[in-house]
């Protein structure tokens, strides 16, 4: 989506780099980031620019990631003790020019993001050219709604990821340079305000990391830096990610009470599946979902004694109780609106699209107001104390750049962003400080704010509404997992059906089966993959590989490989939709040792297993016979033990 031009004169000197390839130095040791130089062989060096002014009212801070070849710099807006702050606009996290050894051709890539459509995360590319520049920003308020803000720019010997860590707008522009160069702007959408005095505010993040190798050795180091930095570290990675039973195969939204959630939770029990929590979806507070977001407590008709009854059954039952909240929107009449007025914020200035939000009552509860955020941590720390809830599953059902812009004076321009952004990671942090085991599930829509900031706060177990119900089911979700995986190594969804297509179309690190738990047919089913789901989900945060294009035709073969180097071990998955007898397909596998002996096994013929060379596996591949109708073909491999 295209961006205003940066305006020159509004630069952060601390980011103001040169990314410039020479032939020494690979440490960093000085507080702030004024130059960086990468050497021949890809390595970060930070060389300190002479007579950078400094900006009044900006502070920066940067750490170092060492083992990953990255740094990471957060810039803060301050106040003084006794004024506010200066004038401060056009504010950016990145402002840096990146120069390659030699004028080789340069590739920029990136992913579309969410906006509940079949081409959710869809890789794009562009070569950059002198005079062409690339514009890319967020829509409507949350970080990855369109747009994805991490980028890979590389060329054949290695390259630099840059990511934007901002939960709010964000934009970013590339721009190939007469000598080589790239220059790299990115931050806030829009920006013109003053500080209070006292006051300190978070601004974007800038990531950047460097890598030798090809563009998918970075993405590789990128996951793996991600997994290690910037995930939730209460937990190991895979007890982050449940393998749940949801409620809604059997219950609608608004049609789950106290009574029949605590029935099911122990019939779940009783079926002695290999699921490890309970997931409540939306629906259960007071006006349903979803008219009821304001309306903060649970409806009393249909849970009289609350949601501790059925948080002690699903604990009874030892499975982890996962409920859904949404605690940033309200609508007009509800208890919020009611009550605290002052802490809604309504939408202006809406496109066509998005004029329901106007029209239909859409409030936005502002974390950016102390007293409006501190009342929802209460709420929701006590619910999760009560409730005996394990995991957070955070929903954000608005656009709300169109809230803060409301009203919005010209001297507070982008203001009430950057206090709500700082409001959400306050009642995110404190929630976790008061709850040191919770796990945050960050939904928004599904996968509407991914960025590092949240990454390193929440999981992603629902990573877009185009989902089971949509018209190019499965194909959407098998594109998902194919362009997603690029940069987000936690992800999954799980299925509303038993079918093989279906329960393999939907598998990742997380799953969530809403299925009929009351079908012995289903159950077993579901039981049955579970056991080898659960052999191989591990597997979902190692390596990926794309092993043909992305693409959303189902008439054509799209297939990934996921690789532990650790464990020498991966799965091979491979989709095609159609009736007809389509072609077959050969696949050659990457990242094997080629000495190595391998057991390969398919799960359409779990009794026979092939043993193969590594060479074999990745020079002459995996052959995929052509059959009728659907395939979802899942090949294990493994290295035989000497």
């Amino acid at each position: 989506m295209p961006s205003p031009v940066f305006s020159k004169s509004a630069a952060l000197p601390l980011l103001c780099c040169l990314l410039k390839l020479t032939l020494h130095g690979n440490s960093f040791a000085q507080s702030t980031l004024d130059r960086i130089e990468l050497t021949d062989d890809y390595r970060l060096v930070i060389v300190p620019a002479p007579n950078t002014p400094a900006v009044s009212g900006l502070l920066h801070t940067r750490r170092d990631y060492s083992d990953f070849n990255a740094i990471e710099v957060q810039t803060w807006a301050e106040g003084a003790a006794d004024r506010d702050s200066p004038m401060l606009e056009n504010l950016k996290a990145a402002d840096l020019v990146a120069q390659f050894p030699t004028n080789s051709e340069l590739m920029l890539r990136w992913n579309r993001g969410s906006h509940s459509q079949t081409q959710d995360f869809q890789p794009m590319s562009q070569v950059l050219r002198e005079g062409q520049p690339v514009r890319l920003e967020s829509f409507g308020g949350r970080s990855s709604d369109g747009v994805m803000p991490y980028f890979n720019l590389h060329d054949d010997a290695g390259g630099l990821i840059v990511a934007i860590g901002w939960s709010g707008d964000w934009k970013c522009e590339f721009h190939a340079l007469a000598n080589g160069g790239v220059s790299i702007q990115g931050g806030l959408k829009r920006s013109r305000f003053k500080v209070a005095k006292s006051e300190k505010l978070r601004l974007p993040s800038l990531l950047v990391m460097a890598y030798r190798g090809s563009w998918l050795d970075g993405q590789n180091r990128f996951r793996q830096l991600t997994l290690k930095h910037f995930t939730p570290q209460n937990h190991s990675a895979m007890s982050l990610m449940p393998v749940a039973a949801s409620v809604h195969g059997m219950l609608g939204f608004n049609d789950t009470t106290q009574s029949n959630l605590s029935s099911l939770a122990a019939e779940i029990a009783a079926l002695d599946l290999p699921l490890d929590t309970f997931w409540l979806d939306a629906g259960w507070n007071e006006g349903g979902f979803p008219g009821g977001q304001g309306n903060p407590q649970f409806d009393p008709v249909r849970f009289p004694g609350g949601l501790s009854p059925v948080g002690d059954a699903v604990r009874t039952a030892g499975l982890r109780f996962l409920t859904w909240f949404e605690p940033e929107r309200a609508m007009k009449g509800t208890r919020l609106h009611r009550d605290h007025p002052d802490w809604l914020r309504a939408p202006s200035g809406t496109p066509e699209s998005l004029r329901y939000l106007e029209n239909d009552g859409f409030l936005l509860v502002d974390f950016g107001n102390p007293d409006a955020r501190k009342a929802t941590i209460e709420q929701i720390s006590g619910n999760i104390r009560d409730f005996k809830i394990s995991i957070f599953r955070q929903d954000f059902n608005l656009y709300p750049s169109y809230f803060w812009h409301t009203d919005e004076p010209a001297d507070e321009v982008g203001l009430s962003e950057v206090r709500y952004i700082n409001g959400l990671y306050d009642f995110l942090d404190e929630l976790v400080r008061r709850h040191p085991d919770l796990v945050i599930d960050n939904c928004a829509s599904g996968g509407r704010r991914i960025d590092f900031e949240m990454t390193r706060r929440s999981v992603l177990l629902w990573r877009s509404d185009s989902c089971w119900d949509s018209a190019d089911y499965p194909r959407n979700v098998q594109a998902m997992t194919h362009g997603l995986s690029l940069w987000v190594p936690l992800h999954g969804l799980g299925s509303v059906a038993t079918t093989d297509v279906a329960l393999r179309s939907g598998m990742g690190s997380c799953a969530s089966f809403a299925i009929n738990y009351r079908d012995p047919v289903a159950v077993e089913s579901l039981r049955a993959f579970l056991n080898r789901y659960r052999s191989v989900r591990h597997l979902f945060q190692a390596d990926f590989y794309p092993l043909t294009p992305w693409g959303t035709d189902p008439d054509r073969w799209l297939a990934f490989q996921y690789h532990s180097p650790e464990a020498n071990e991966g799965i091979l998955q491979a989709f095609r939709g159609g009736n007809g007898v389509g072609e077959g397909t050969t696949l050659q596998l990457t990242g094997l040792l080629p000495d190595d002996r391998y057991r390969v096994v398919d799960w359409d013929t779990p009794d026979t297993e092939d043993v193969l060379s590594g060479k074999q596996l990745m020079d002459v591949g995996i052959e995929i016979a052509a059959t009728a109708g659907n395939r979802a073909v899942v090949v294990h491999y493994q290295k035989i033990s000497d």
